[in-house]
């Protein structure tokens, strides 16, 4: 057989076919997502259809892993804030998914229709998106525990002194942003 014939053309043909079988498996496809996935209870499709684990695993690849360090990238106060309210709930875990961000994190979060703007406060470090997690160390965005983590969030921010801004609380905003956290500054109290 020569290398021209139809039968090696299809070889490099199948290999990717199989790759591509393999990726699904990996992002979160019926029956493929393995239990210890952090992403194994997010559901497969977004509000829009499109298959949203591969762009949360883009997203936040290790939420727990990188969690320690996303929390000191943080604004120190917002971080005091944070902290304050994991040890008010020492039942309910939850992680940073997405904290200070770079300008091109923010025009992906915008292209998703994750962001309604380019200008926010996780530009700075001043918002944080914070998410549950199961007993078995899943995220799960139920909107139970995203008010439990509002509530001591919003009681840490008390006790320390400062305000902020809950994005379950967000007016005009399609689905509320119940994970979203930000300081409030001075000038729009």
């Amino acid at each position: 057989m020569s290398p021209a014939s139809p039968t090696h053309r299809l070889i490099p043909i199948g290999l990717a076919l199989v790759s591509l079988a393999l990726a699904d498996g990996a992002h979160g496809e019926p029956g493929a997502s393995s239990a210890s996935d952090v992403y194994a209870r997010i559901p497969i499709h977004d509000e829009l259809g499109r298959e949203q684990i591969p762009m949360f695993r883009i997203w936040n690849p290790d939420p727990l892993g990188s969690h320690e360090a996303n929390l000191r990238a943080l604004d120190p106060v917002l971080a005091a804030i944070v902290r304050k309210a994991q040890a008010g709930l020492p039942h309910l875990r939850f992680v940073i998914g997405s904290g200070l961000r770079t300008r091109e994190q923010q025009r992906q979060a915008v292209s998703w229709g994750w962001s309604r703007t380019r200008s926010t406060a996780h530009r700075s470090g001043r918002a944080v998106d914070l998410w549950p997690l199961d007993r078995g160390g899943h995220v799960v965005f139920d909107p139970g525990l995203q008010g439990r983590i509002a509530i001591a969030m919003k009681n840490a921010a008390a006790d320390i002194g400062v305000h902020i801004r809950w994005g379950g609380h967000f007016r005009g905003y399609q689905h509320q942003d119940r994970s979203h956290f930000e300081l409030v500054s001075r000038r729009s109290r």
